[in-house]
C-alpha cells in the first residue's frame, strides 16, 4: 500500500477508547501501525486504562443478570448492504417506544454502560454533529449499529477492518462466514461470539428499559444462520437499493470514515476493490442463507419504494411481521418523516470505468432486482 495515496484524519483519541485493554491490544496487533497515528494511540490507551476500574464494576453488576435474562419478544433485525437505507429505516422504527436499541454511546462504550454519568459527558463534548461520509445526524442517545459496539468488545468482528483495511478478507472469512459453519474449530469461535453478542443485547435492553430490540447491522446480512440459532423466532427486514447508487454512496461513506479510524497505510484503489468484493460476498451469502428464515418472518423492501412512501411501507412491515404497536406510534413516525424532508442527498457522479465495473461485478443483483442505470446519474470520462 502506498503511503502517498493515504490520508489520515484521526481525531486526538480513537473510538477504541471504549475498548477493553485486551481488545485494544489485539486491534493494534492486526497490522503494521503507521507512525503518524502513534500520538492518537498513546492518548487512546491512556483512556482505555482509565476505564478499567469501571469495567470491572460493570462485569460484576451484569454477571448474574446476563445469565438469567430472557427476551420476552424476539428481536427485529434490519439487514442490507451499507448505504441501502438501513439507517433511515432503523432511526424511523426506533421512534416506536416499544423497541429498545443500541445507542451511539453503547457503540463506543459497550463495556461502560453503568458509568454513563462519566463517559457520556466526555463523549458529548467530542462527538461530531454528523457522521463522516454521509452527514447523518449523530448523538449519544441516538440509535447505532451494533457492529461498532462489538468492535470495542471483542476481536470477533468485521469492523476491525476499518482500523486495519489490509485485514478485510481475513475478518470477513473468520467473523462473518466462519460464524455460519459447524466444524469443530468454528464452533468454539461461534460460542464465544454468541456469548458476547447476547451480553451486548442484554445491556441494550437494560439501558433502554425495553426487551424487544430493533437491531441494524449490514454485516448481519450474512450472519442469518447464527442469528436464527440464537433467536429462532427473530424477524428480519431486508432493504435493498439500486446497486449503482449503493456503490457511489458506499464509496463516499468509506472514503469519509476510514481516514478517521485507520491505523495503517492504505490507498484508495484498495478501498474501491474491497467495496466491490464485500458487496459480492455479502449479497451472495445472503441469497444463500435467507432461505433459512421462515417466510412470515422476512420482509424485503426496495429502498426507492420506501423513500417515496415511507409511512405506507412501514405500516405494511408492522402488519406482515406482527408488530402490534402501530396505532400508538403512527404520529411519531409522521413527525420523524417530516423532519427528514430537509436532508440533502449527494450528487451522484460516476466515471465510465466505475460504472462498467459495477455493471459487470454486481450484475447478479441488478438483474435479480430489475435495476437499470439511474436516469439522474452524471457519467464522467
Amino acid at each position: 500500500m502506498k503511503e502517498k495515496d493515504q490520508e489520515f484524519k484521526l481525531p486526538p483519541i480513537s473510538p477504541l477508547l471504549g475498548s477493553t485493554i485486551s481488545n485494544f491490544l489485539k486491534v493494534i496487533s492486526l497490522g503494521k501501525i503507521s507512525p503518524r497515528v502513534y500520538p492518537t494511540l498513546f492518548l487512546t490507551f491512556l483512556a482505555v486504562l482509565f476505564a478499567v476500574p469501571f469495567q470491572i464494576v460493570e462485569r460484576i453488576y451484569y454477571r448474574r443478570k446476563i445469565k438469567k435474562f430472557k427476551f420476552s419478544k424476539p428481536p427485529v433485525f434490519i439487514i442490507g448492504h451499507w448505504r441501502s437505507g438501513t439507517t433511515f429505516l432503523h432511526n424511523l422504527i426506533c421512534e416506536d417506544p416499544n423497541f429498545g436499541y443500541i445507542t451511539t454511546y453503547q457503540g463506543v462504550f459497550p463495556n461502560n454502560m453503568k458509568s454513563q454519568w462519566l463517559f457520556k459527558s466526555f463523549m458529548k463534548w467530542k462527538i461530531p454533529k454528523s457522521r463522516p461520509g454521509d452527514h447523518m445526524e449523530l448523538g449519544v442517545d441516538l440509535p447505532q449499529e451494533e457492529e461498532f459496539a462489538l468492535a470495542n468488545m471483542t476481536h470477533m468482528t468485521f469492523y476491525h477492518f476499518f482500523y486495519m483495511p489490509s485485514t478485510n478478507d481475513r475478518q470477513y472469512e473468520k467473523y462473518v462466514r466462519g460464524l455460519q459453519r459447524d466444524d469443530e474449530k468454528s464452533m468454539k469461535t461461534k460460542r464465544l461470539f454468541k456469548k458476547k453478542y447476547f451480553e451486548l443485547m442484554v445491556k441494550a435492553a437494560d439501558n433502554t428499559g425495553r426487551e424487544q430490540l430493533i437491531i441494524k447491522n449490514p454485516v448481519n446480512t450474512a450472519r442469518i444462520k447464527l442469528l436464527l440459532e440464537m433467536f429462532p423466532d427473530a424477524k428480519f427486514i431486508h432493504i435493498y437499493r439500486n446497486p449503482v447508487i449503493t456503490y457511489l454512496s458506499t464509496k463516499r461513506f468509506f472514503t469519509g470514515l476510514i481516514p478517521t479510524l485507520c491505523l495503517e497505510q492504505y490507498n484508495q484503489e484498495y478501498i474501491e476493490e474491497k467495496i466491490i468484493q464485500n458487496y459480492k460476498n455479502l449479497m451472495h451469502d445472503f441469497f444463500e442463507l435467507k432461505k433459512l428464515i421462515p417466510e412470515e418472518n422476512l420482509y424485503e423492501l426496495k429502498f426507492e419504494d420506501f423513500e417515496n412512501d415511507p409511512l405506507y411501507y412501514l405500516r405494511d412491515i408492522y402488519e406482515k411481521l406482527g408488530l402490534n404497536s402501530w396505532e400508538q406510534t403512527e404520529e411519531r413516525f409522521k413527525k420523524y418523516i417530516a423532519g427528514q424532508a430537509s436532508y440533502k442527498k449527494s450528487i451522484n457522479r460516476i466515471t465510465i470505468r466505475e460504472l462498467e465495473l459495477v455493471q459487470k461485478e454486481w450484475a447478479f443483483t441488478m438483474e435479480r432486482w430489475q435495476y437499470d442505470v439511474p436516469e439522474n446519474l452524471e457519467i464522467t470520462g
